[in-house]
């Protein structure tokens, strides 16, 4: 497994861990037995629908079986932040190249593309047939190859729906160390935030505050880029403030924490 780094807006460096192929493989699978096992619950159940009235019978069959099953990875990634069931117990979710959740467009061009998946939700009968049949376990693996073979090439493990989509799967329990955080640690048990409007700002842009303010003895350049971040910040927040750039982006960090943890 390795790392990927994704420059913030403020030239921040943030890591993420790529997740391993065991990890998405055994999620994979988990998302498998899952939807199998709802396939044939809801085909128990309505089967005998379809026999008896074949217009409403595969109506239902339609709405009951064939959507949800088809629909299952896209709906669950929409609702779950990029998780899956699959993926969440196993602790792996996917994210914008640039770090950011992925937008809807990204998770329906990454669903379209999954070619293998899609093939084996629209018919998860052939998934249980393949676990007793050699042959039709090598077809399924060969519909899964190139995704396989793409995820084993690329830099940052992406298949092809991830390439086209411009997403990447990380590990979700990967936690840096915790002075590469924006955690900062408020002192007063009493402390009461100056500027609530902070909690209008991304993890993204307090991690390149942090970073920006951590340093003890900045060179002038990085004070005067400070201070146009701050003067920025003001802005886009309509902020109004006399406090010093260092002091009032510290500020913001102390507060953002207040509201994040409180």
């Amino acid at each position: 497994m390795g790392l990927i780094t994704i420059e913030t807006p403020f030239n921040i460096d943030l890591e993420f861990m790529i997740a391993g192929f065991h990890k998405r493989f055994m999620a994979w699978l988990i998302d498998m037995i899952i939807i199998c096992f709802y396939f044939y619950i809801s085909y128990v159940f309505v089967s005998p629908l379809v026999e008896k009235n074949n217009t409403v019978g595969l109506l239902i069959a339609l709405f009951a079986i064939i959507l949800p099953v088809m629909f299952y990875q896209m709906v669950f990634e929409l609702l779950m932040n990029g998780q899956t069931l699959g993926k969440k117990i196993v602790g792996i979710k996917i994210i914008d190249k640039e770090g950011k959740e992925p937008t809807i467009g990204q998770y329906i061009t990454r669903w379209i593309l999954c070619i293998g998946n899609l093939f084996v939700y629209l018919v998860p009968i052939f998934f249980l047939y393949a676990l007793g049949n050699p042959f039709a376990l090598i077809s399924l693996l060969i519909i899964n190859l190139p995704d396989i073979l793409f995820i084993s090439i690329s830099k940052k493990s992406q298949k092809i729906g991830d390439l086209a989509a411009g997403t990447v799967v990380i590990d979700s329990r990967y936690k840096p160390n915790i002075n590469e955080t924006i955690y900062l640690e408020i002192e007063k048990k009493d402390y009461v935030p100056i500027f609530p409007q902070v909690m209008r700002l991304s993890d993204r842009d307090i991690n390149g505050i942090r970073n920006l303010v951590k340093e003890k003895r900045p060179s002038k350049d990085a004070e005067m880029y400070m201070i146009e971040v701050a003067q920025k910040i003001k802005n886009v927040l309509g902020i109004e403030s006399d406090l010093y750039p260092t002091d009032f982006l510290q500020q913001l960090l102390k507060d953002y924490n207040y509201f994040t943890t409180k």
